[in-house]
C-alpha cells in the first residue's frame, strides 16, 4: 500500500516538473527530473536556449547565462548535485552518464585580472558585474557515450571524445581522445583502447 501511494506521488512530481521545466527549456520527450533538478535562465538566456531530449534523467542543474546554448541528447543522465553551465555553449551527446557532483561549465565564471575582480567585490552583492559574459569562455562538448565520473569538473574549451571515462575527481583541461580512461588534475590518459576491457555482461 505503502509503495503505491509513493508511486502516486512521484507521477504527481514528475507532471508537476515536466510542466515547471517546460517553461524553461525546449524538452523533445520523456524527462524523468527529480528533487535536486533545476534549470536556471538568466542574464537574457530564454527557454530556446536549453534543449533536452528524449529518456533523459535530469535529477542536478541546468544554467544557460547570456543565451548560452545548452543541448542534452537523448538517453543522457545528469546526477544530483551536478551542473551543466553555458555562456556559450555545452553539447551533452547521447548516452553520456554524468554522475554526482560533477561541474561541466564553458567558462571562467568570473574574470582573472584582479582589478577586475576587486571591482565585482566593491560593487556589493548582487552586481551585474558577476555576470559570465565577463569571463573568458569556449565551448564543451562532452562525446557520445561518456562517463564522467563523481565530483569530475571538465573546464571551458574541451571535449571529451566518444566512449571515454574521465575518473572520480578528475580535472579535465584539454581534450580527451575517443575510447580513453583519463585521471588526475589536470587529468591525463591512465589508459588507452577501452575496447579490449572484458565484457561483464553475459
Amino acid at each position: 500500500m505503502i509503495s503505491k501511494i509513493k508511486a502516486i506521488i512521484l507521477c504527481f512530481m514528475q507532471i508537476y516538473w515536466r510542466h515547471k521545466f517546460s517553461k524553461r527549456a525546449v524538452i523533445k520527450g520523456r524527462v524523468y527530473f527529480g528533487r535536486h533538478s533545476r534549470i536556471e535562465l538568466s542574464g537574457g538566456s530564454c527557454k530556446e536556449d536549453v534543449e533536452i531530449g528524449d529518456n533523459v534523467k535530469l535529477y542536478g542543474s541546468i544554467v544557460s547565462h547570456g543565451g548560452g546554448k545548452i543541448v542534452v541528447e537523448d538517453c543522457v543522465h545528469l546526477g544530483p548535485f551536478s551542473v551543466i553551465g553555458a555562456v556559450k555553449s555545452v553539447h551533452v551527446k547521447k548516452y553520456a552518464m554524468i554522475s554526482t557532483g560533477v561541474h561541466v561549465i564553458d567558462n571562467n565564471n568570473h574574470p582573472v585580472h584582479p582589478d577586475e575582480r576587486r571591482m565585482i567585490n566593491e560593487a556589493g552583492p548582487n552586481t551585474s558585474l558577476k555576470g559570465w559574459q565577463y569571463s573568458t569562455s569556449s565551448p564543451v562538448v562532452i562525446g557520445e557515450n561518456v562517463w564522467l565520473g563523481r565530483g569530475t569538473s571538465v573546464l571551458k574549451g574541451v571535449e571529451v571524445g566518444d566512449d571515454s571515462v574521465v575518473a572520480s575527481s578528475a580535472v579535465v583541461t584539454k581534450d580527451v581522445p575517443v575510447g580513453v580512461i583519463v585521471a588526475g588534475n589536470p587529468a591525463r590518459v591512465v589508459k588507452t583502447n577501452i575496447y579490449d576491457e572484458r565484457k561483464l555482461f553475459c
